[in-house]
């Protein structure tokens, strides 16, 4: 029993302490909700670390292929996906480990103080006391044996989770192939309706020219020239909005590669692409080739595999098991009885056991985990069946998009040609004194929009195109087109 001012002293100390803890572990929080918190300078030091660091790789233009190897080598996305197969590459590894034996090294040691209780015609106090120090370094050894294939399944299990992570990396390089390549369509997309823009602008200034020039003859209104100005105001908003559009674009299309958003890479313009062929396929076989080479239909049949072996594995934790277990060792050691003199020990020993149990209750916690396991297995056979529906319906998408976007290429290459052959015609009756600035300025307007939607269509019909190789498991880093 310590004295009370001991008793005291010791209590306050802890409540001293304990205070102290809970005052440094507030002063770690914002000191009111009416301020923000200061962010420490070494954590913003430690940011701007991660600042962009340019690019060395940015002097020649890069055409598409380029592009998808500069977002394989630098995107996280694939490093990731790379980091998942190496994972799931280990767990085979680790299954495997369980069919060699395991080694250990221990040792025990310490001193023991044990009273025993002894006959009193033997100890007048009816009892000794033992003394004992003891110092057991021993190599042990544990094998699993025979366990009727537990360890198969679950070797099988990873092995299948192996190939589906694998499968999916693969998946994940033709979704950032795709990714890259709808952003550099885009990309020409708005190039092209930036140089229409710019058309535009040279076309309404040609025509308010031509529309000054009459008004200076006496042959037009001033209502005309107000007319044709306003026409080259909107022309050159319309320039400004596009010169965003293409701005944005690129950002775009940098974010898809993964690189430093302030990269500068200079990207070879999608309008010296050819047009992509029309299907050769019909679509049910496009959807057939679908179905044999698309990742995610091969890798829900490798979750399949992995969830039967899981299951598998589960039903033969019923079954008994087979162990040896042995040690080898030293006991060194000395005890002596009721302060008598030491005796000592330094010998080796050894034991080598076979062990077999067999599992006969456990509250049904057996039964539950292969319950979990059968509906795993269940629920990846409608994984499968909704991985192949929904395939089916992106190739039959896919590839009447890309019909329709080839359609209307021709159909808005044929509407462009009309309307600088009307224009350059109303231009003509403009200047003759024949036409009037309302015919002009329709023709004009139609003349624009058929330039745009020339260029919205050859993009459209690459993006079409990359999408039905993408939906058909066919898009790689040299085949952009199925």
């Amino acid at each position: 029993m310590l004295p009370r001012p001991c008793t005291e002293f010791i209590t306050i100390g802890m409540a001293l302490a304990v205070c102290l803890l809970s005052k440094s572990a507030f002063a770690q929080a914002p000191l009111g909700p009416e301020h923000p918190w200061p962010i420490p300078d070494a954590a913003v030091n430690r940011a701007a670390a991660l600042g962009d660091p340019g690019s060395s790789a940015a002097h020649k233009p890069y055409d598409l292929a380029e592009l998808v190897d500069l977002a394989e080598r630098t995107n996280p996305k694939t490093r990731e996906a790379w980091e998942v197969a190496r994972e799931a590459a280990a767990a085979i590894g680790l299954a495997e480990s369980a069919y060699l034996p395991q080694l250990s090294l221990q040792a025990i040691g310490g001193f023991q103080h044990t009273p025993l209780p002894l006959p009193k015609n033997l100890a007048p106090a009816g009892y000794f006391v033992s003394d004992t120090r003891e110092v057991i370094p021993a190599l042990a050894l544990k094998w699993l044996l025979f366990d009727f294939g537990r360890r198969g399944a679950q070797l099988d299990a990873a092995r299948a989770d192996s190939f589906v992570a694998n499968v999916a990396f693969t998946g994940t390089h033709q979704k950032l192939i795709f990714d890259v390549s709808q952003a550099y369509f885009s990309l020409g997309a708005a190039r092209g309706r930036l140089h229409a823009a710019q058309n535009a602008l040279s076309t309404s200034q040609i025509t308010q020219d031509a529309a000054v020039a009459k008004h200076d003859n006496g042959l037009a209104t001033i209502v005309a020239v107000a007319q044709a100005q306003r026409q080259t105001a909107q022309s050159r908003y319309t320039l400004a909005a596009a010169e965003g559009v293409e701005r944005s674009a690129h950002a775009n299309l940098i974010a898809a590669l993964g690189v430093p958003a302030a990269t500068p890479i200079e990207v070879v313009d999608s309008a010296e692409l050819p047009l992509p062929p029309t299907p050769t396929l019909s679509v049910s076989k496009a959807v057939n080739q679908a179905l044999a080479h698309r990742p995610d239909i091969i890798a829900a049949l490798g979750k399949i595999d992995a969830a039967e072996a899981a299951l598998k594995g589960e039903r033969r934790s019923y079954y008994p098991k087979i162990e040896l277990s042995g040690q080898a060792f030293q006991n060194i050691g000395s005890l002596n009885s009721d302060g008598g003199p030491y005796s000592s020990i330094d010998r080796p020993g050894q034991s080598l056991l076979l062990s077999f149990s067999v599992p006969l209750y456990d509250g049904g916690m057996r039964r539950s985990r292969i319950s979990m396991a059968d509906a795993k297995a269940r629920e990846a056979q409608e994984e499968l069946a909704v991985t192949r529906d929904s395939v089916s319906q992106q190739v039959v998408g896919a590839y009447n998009n890309l019909l329709t976007s080839l359609a209307e290429y021709e159909a808005a290459t044929a509407l462009s040609q009309a309307a600088h052959t009307a224009y350059e015609a109303a231009l003509r009756s403009f200047r003759q004194g024949v036409g009037t600035y309302t015919d002009l300025a329709t023709e004009e307007n139609a003349m624009i929009q058929g330039d745009t939607q020339v260029e919205d269509a050859r993009a459209g019909a690459h993006t079409a195109a990359a999408a039905l190789a993408l939906s058909m498991g066919a898009i790689d880093s040299v085949n952009m087109t199925p």
